[in-house]
């Protein structure tokens, strides 16, 4: 055989080979017919061990790309930032870990194909949301969309920026459109408000401030300002009063009825001083040990002229450790606060009823307390007790007073670490508790 007979058994091979391939058996016989030295069989042969290492091949780049496939999944799914991955109509399709940690999710609720508006906490976030999807699938690139609401499935309230991402069609017939990549951002949100609350609320604060010390400048010039006139009246009218027999009997009463008024006025005026004090903070102390016994036997003792007409039994009940109590407190406000509360008792009592002011320790504190038979208060003005100046519709039954006395009491006891309290009930008296601290106890 020649060096051209080899080539042309090669090339008819080929001939023959090409034909198998395409399905043409006919003409690979016939190219063979032509070859004695090729067989039919012989190029089926040849043609199988192709389409075995073809399938090979194939199948080792089947299992290189699913391996590829599902390293990307696996990053993708613990990507530190959520993602998930939108229909065309917005559907929440899959999700990655971070978005199931950060919303909730399970598998189950993915395979309904959550509408994504169901994450989003409000109208105003889905309205953007919608503008948002819309530049997405015009735009290219990243559409971006900060501080969106975002609600979980249990109930939290957290915000994210939000970027959306037009994908290019998958061939697994999933219709998937946009990737939708969500940072937290509740924290740094929260912190925000939290800042500008804490701005207005300081605002506010220098704000109330500002016109509290207004009001008390006010009040104490006001209050300054009338007490020299109303000493002029006083003591005017004193020194009238003192040749009454000279006046007529209707001039007298007159007189009297003007330095009554004064003395009322005043007393209100002093009343106004101390609330201001007291609220300002300037409130002058002397602090030290009050034994309270014989305090509470000389106010109860100064209002018994005042329970006589109404036939009311006054008392001093003393526990056994409380005869020699002291408290660390200032006398003189004390004094106020006991006269404050045993006149209201008096005042607001029913006739042939009692009046019972009672001492006992308890524990760092001594406490004080003055229980009435009267006509007590309801739930609702208890709300309003300690408010200045609300008499709580006392002046309704003829009950003088400006309403001021409770408040000034609770402050007073408050400036000398101690409280006030109240419990009543309507047509069962009232018993108001004041603790102080206890001289000599460490804490």
């Amino acid at each position: 055989m020649s060096d051209d007979e080899p080539q042309a058994h090669d090339v008819l091979l080929a001939r023959a080979l090409d034909a198998v391939r395409d399905g043409r058996l006919g003409v690979a016989e016939e190219v063979v017919a032509r070859s004695p030295g090729i067989t039919l069989g012989a190029v089926l042969e040849l043609y199988r061990h192709e389409l075995e290492t073809q399938v090979q091949q194939l199948s080792e780049s089947l299992q290189l790309t699913e391996a590829a496939l599902g390293w990307h999944a696996a990053v993708l799914r613990r990507l530190p930032l959520p993602v998930l991955s939108l229909d065309g109509l917005a559907r929440i399709v899959e999700a990655n870990d971070g978005a199931h940690a950060l919303l909730g999710f399970d598998e189950d609720m993915l395979k309904l194909a959550q509408p994504m508006r169901r994450v989003l906490a409000d109208a105003a976030s889905e309205g953007r949301f919608v503008e948002a999807l819309r530049s997405a699938e015009l735009a290219a690139g990243v559409t971006s969309l900060p501080g969106v609401a975002i609600a979980t499935t249990d109930g939290r309230q957290l915000w994210a920026d939000v970027q959306l991402m037009r994908v290019p069609p998958r061939h697994d017939g999933r219709d998937t459109r946009f990737l939708c990549v969500l940072q937290d951002r509740t924290e740094h949100i929260l912190a925000e408000q939290a800042s500008r609350a804490a701005a207005d609320a300081e605002r506010r604060r220098d704000l109330a401030e500002s016109a509290n010390q207004s009001k008390t400048e006010l009040l104490s010039r006001v209050s300054h300002e009338l007490r020299t006139p109303l000493n002029a009246v006083l003591g005017f009218s004193q020194l009238i009063l003192m040749d009454e027999e000279k006046l007529e009997p209707r001039t007298a009463a007159q007189i009297r009825h003007i330095s009554e008024a004064g003395r009322h006025l005043l007393s209100l005026v002093d009343e106004v001083l101390d609330l201001n004090k007291a609220e300002a903070g300037t409130l002058r102390l002397d602090l030290g040990a009050v034994t309270l016994a014989p305090l509470l036997d000389q106010v109860i003792e100064l209002h018994g002229p005042a329970a006589a007409p109404m036939n009311l039994h006054l008392s001093v009940d003393l526990a056994p450790d409380a005869r020699t109590a002291q408290a660390h407190a200032d006398p003189r406000r004390v004094r106020e606060v006991l006269n404050n509360l045993v006149s209201n008792a008096v005042k607001y009592n029913r006739r042939d009823g009692w009046v019972v002011a009672r001492v006992s320790v308890d524990g760092p504190q001594v406490r004080i307390d003055v229980t009435d038979s009267g006509i007590g208060i309801n739930r609702s003005q208890k709300e309003h007790l300690f408010e200045p100046f609300n008499r709580l519709g006392a002046e309704q039954l003829r009950v003088s007073g400006h309403g001021l006395g409770l408040s000034i009491s609770r402050r007073l006891a408050e400036a000398m670490g101690g409280r006030l309290e109240a419990t009543s009930a309507p047509g069962l008296g009232s018993c108001f508790s004041l603790f102080l601290r206890r001289w000599g106890d460490p804490r």
